[in-house]
């Protein structure tokens, strides 16, 4: 028997639910899309109802890229014997029911993330330090929300031993609904802050949202929470399954000390959990990523590692983070970072730039989903940007507040410009040897369009 999802198993198991099946010859599965520019050989591809247009439009497409399985809403047109198709009125329901069908078949234990920032971090580091040990899965990328989550488990194998997944949510039910498909053994919860306050209203309702990942699972499953967060730490006297706090707050049972920042090179601090405490050496850079660091070493002694060999995987391990670094031909360091950013993820960057050496340059955007706090956040940052950069440069009119905030602050060299191009024109016109550039913004912004700008300056 293969170890990955088939064609033949998606085939019975929509059957089961009364959906109608088109089955063509058995193959392996080893992945889930839902953009069919995106599709790879063996993907399952999900045909969701999107705001902006109907995969079903796109089933073709996805076929023709090499899918060999797809859960849609109406039979595409022509004839596609080689490949199964499971026509179903509700494709996101079909596919959940689906991910979780699977999951109960490979039996992994699963540890589930989530958190106002850091998410997809945590999830990779956690997944990366496990992997001493254990045969690890891990959601790709960020597929974390109703439609993606359950794409991440089509990657789950039976061998594999435990799966890491991300869960993230922009409406109230999301995580519970998450977690009801993924059944998460070990739940950490990282942070609680004002994104998608846009979307949930306020931050009791954010903090709700988050904290149901915890309080929904088993009693013989064990709670990670961060016991700096005042909105986290109350709650672990309430769940009825083993808790492992985490933090600098002297209360917390997994809890750090001083942190060195070595730069890019990652930072070090000491662990003591019960009567021993370990050095930890981690290579994710900056202190805004310690929270990471613990969340791994917390899961990995509720999977029953003790905390030298947690540490120890942790000094192994070779994941950086979401940030990346490239060098430009001035011979200046790029530090792109702009995949998401947030007030929390925004400060933690800052501070990181803060400590390295040469001229330092913050390249910023919007920060999104902030609702009624946008304009007061942005200046929060300005204020923050003001100590920990040399030049600040950003861009867009949300941003015009996070720089009059940064020049009210006493910094005095604030560039802002309309447009993203125009800044990134800007600071590409003025790179040296030796600066270090910090990009970052929310994804909307779309920044990653003006890194070859930086990049390619002389």
């Amino acid at each position: 028997m293969t170890a990955n999802l088939t064609t033949a198993f998606v085939a019975a198991a929509m059957r089961s639910r009364g959906y109608s099946v088109f089955e063509g010859p058995e193959r392996d599965i080893t992945g889930g899309a839902a953009d069919s520019r995106n599709v790879s050989h063996g993907d399952l591809f999900a045909a969701f109802p999107g705001e902006n247009a109907d995969g079903n439009l796109f089933v073709a497409d996805a076929l023709k890229a090499g899918a060999v399985a797809v859960i849609c809403s109406r039979q595409p047109d022509g004839e596609w014997p080689g490949a199964t198709i499971a026509v179903t009125p509700d494709v996101t329901r079909a596919v959940g029911e689906l991910a979780h069908t699977w999951r109960r078949e490979c039996g992994p234990r699963v540890v589930g993330i989530t958190g106002t920032v850091g998410k997809t971090t945590a999830k990779d580091f956690t997944a990366a330090v496990l992997a001493n040990r254990f045969n690890v899965h891990s959601s790709p990328g960020n597929l974390n929300s109703r439609e993606g989550l359950p794409l991440a488990l089509m990657s789950l194998r039976r061998d594999h031993q435990v799966s890491v997944l991300e869960l993230a949510m922009d409406s109230t039910g999301e995580i519970a609904e998450l977690a009801a498909i993924a059944e998460p053994e070990i739940g950490a919860v990282l942070n609680i802050g004002f994104t998608h306050v846009s979307k949930l209203g306020s931050i009791d309702a954010i903090a709700a949202e988050k904290l149901s990942l915890v309080r929904g699972l088993p009693r013989t499953g064990t709670a990670l929470l961060n016991a700096d967060d005042p909105r986290i730490a109350p709650v672990a006297a309430e769940l009825g399954c083993s808790v492992i706090t985490f933090g600098c707050a002297e209360e917390a049972a997994l809890r750090r000390g001083q942190v060195t920042d070595r730069g890019l090179d990652g930072t070090s601090f000491d662990v003591t959990f019960g009567e021993t405490t370990e050095r930890v050496n981690s290579p994710l850079p900056g202190a805004h990523t310690v929270s990471a660091v613990l969340t791994a070493i917390g899961a990995a002694i509720a999977l029953g590692v003790n905390l030298r060999g947690a540490a120890s995987a942790v000094s192994q391990s070779r994941a950086t983070g979401r940030a990346r670094v490239s060098h430009t031909e001035a011979g200046a360091t790029i530090i792109d970072d702009r995949y998401n950013s947030s007030p929390a993820s925004l400060a933690g960057a800052l501070e990181m730039l803060a400590g390295l050496p040469g001229r330092r340059i913050a390249l910023l955007g919007r920060m999104a989903e902030l609702g009624e706090f946008e304009e007061a956040e942005h200046r929060k940052a300005g204020a923050v940007a003001a100590r920990s950069c040399d030049l600040l440069v950003c861009s867009g009119e949300t941003c015009r507040a996070l720089a009059e905030a940064a020049r009210a602050t006493g910094h005095g060299e604030v560039r802002w410009f309309e447009t993203k191009e125009e800044a990134a024109a800007a600071v590409a016109a003025i790179i040296e040897p030796g600066d270090y550039v910090l990009v970052k913004a929310s994804r909307g912004e779309a920044f990653e369009t003006i890194l070859h700008v930086l990049e390619d300056a002389r």
